[in-house]
C-alpha cells in the first residue's frame, strides 16, 4: 500500500505515551513513543514518535501515511507554519536489519536463516517506509 499525505489545520490535539520492552534478570530494553492524536480537518490521525512535536491547535500540518480503519496512521508529520518535520529516526533500523540479513545467510544451511533474513528484510522494509514518508514531506 502507497503512502499518502494528508494537509490541513490540526485540532482536538490529545497526547499519551506508549512504552514496551522487557525487563530481566540482567537488564532489559525499554522503549518510550510519544503518540499524539488528533484531527485533520476533521480527519483522525494519529502519529508515534521518539519526541513530542511542536504543533498546537489550529497550526496547519502535511502528513504522510496510510489510512487504517477510518484513521489516517501517519509515519512523518511536517508543521507547515515552523516547516519542522517530524519522524522516527531511521539509521539503527537499516543497520540492525542489515546485521539480521547477515547473520541468516550462513545460518540458511540449518533453515533457522530464513527467520533472521525474514526479520531482516521486515526490518529494513519499514525503515525504508519511514525514510520515505520524510523524504515526501521535504518535497
Amino acid at each position: 500500500m502507497s503512502l499518502v499525505t494528508l494537509s490541513g489545520t490540526v485540532s482536538g490535539i490529545r497526547h499519551s505515551s506508549e512504552t514496551s520492552g522487557h525487563i530481566g534478570k540482567n537488564g532489559g530494553n525499554v522503549h518510550t513513543k510519544q503518540v499524539i492524536a488528533f484531527r485533520v480537518d476533521g480527519q483522525p490521525a494519529e502519529i508515534k514518535l521518539m519526541n513530542m512535536p511542536d504543533v498546537q491547535d489550529g497550526e496547519r500540518v502535511t502528513l504522510a501515511g496510510r489510512m487504517k480503519n477510518g484513521s489516517f496512521r501517519a509515519l512523518a508529520m511536517r508543521n507547515d507554519q515552523t516547516r519542522a518535520i517530524y519522524g522516527m529516526p531511521t539509521t539503527m533500523a537499516y543497520v540492525f536489519g542489515a546485521l539480521l540479513v547477515l547473520v541468516g545467510l550462513p545460518l540458511l544451511l540449518v533453515l533457522v536463516g530464513v527467520l533472521f533474513i525474514g526479520a531482516g528484510a521486515w526490518t529494513l522494509f519499514e525503515a525504508w517506509t519511514h525514510t520515505q514518508a520524510a523524504r515526501l514531506l521535504r518535497t
